[in-house]
């Protein structure tokens, strides 16, 4: 019985133990920052060079992380071709999902990554959800996350696509991002043919 109240006192002094799935605030923590592609356009010529800033936002939700992400060419920074947030949710099987959404008027909210009260009037409910584009992660050996979209469900018109896939690895210094698009047939008609692209956290 001793033993018994001793372990409740533990458990009742650890947040960490009480704080959520594990893996989850570690995968928010390693997507978030500031990433560039630099090195990886140095040296090879099909990529180009680009700036990703990922930073946590309503960090006083209780619903698991929310983060803004903004993406754009490194030489056009106030001209961010992607501006999403994304909720952290851990699932059942142990897998965590990272779902997408888009924000309304996105360009008013460039530069959120560095001033986050651009987002204070929004709340989850003000979001359009992306559903068939979440990305599931599971936690590899190496304590990287690793996953991608499922299926087709994830729709994306550009060039004549119907659906898009994404693969990601996130690790503590930097996350490889390989996304395609595909038509009706299967036929990739965006997207790079030569592997992800490699966003070093600087």
């Amino acid at each position: 019985m001793r033993s018994l109240i001793c372990l409740a006192g533990l458990l009742l002094l650890s947040p960490k133990i009480l704080a959520g799935p594990p893996g989850l605030d570690s995968l928010a923590a390693d997507l978030s920052g500031t990433f560039s592609s630099a090195d990886q356009a140095r040296g090879d010529e099909h990529f180009r060079d680009l700036t990703l800033h990922v930073v946590p936002v309503w960090t006083g939700r209780g619903d698991g992380p929310w983060l803004y992400c903004e993406q754009s060419l490194t030489d056009a920074p106030d001209h961010p071709y992607r501006q999403r947030l994304y909720h952290l949710a851990a699932r059942a099987d142990g897998a965590v999902e990272i779902r997408i959404f888009d924000l309304p008027d996105a360009i008013a909210l460039t530069g959120a990554w560095k001033n986050p009260a651009l987002l204070a009037g929004l709340d989850p409910g003000s979001l359009t959800p992306q559903p068939g584009c979440t990305l599931v992660l599971r936690r590899e050996p190496d304590g990287s996350f690793k996953g991608g979209t499922e299926g087709k469900a994830c729709a994306n018109i550009l060039h004549g696509a119907t659906y898009a896939t994404t693969e990601i690895t996130v690790s503590e210094q930097q996350t490889v991002q390989w996304e395609r698009g595909y038509n009706a047939g299967d036929t990739q008609v965006w997207g790079s043919n030569h592997g992800g692209y490699i966003f070093k956290k600087i």
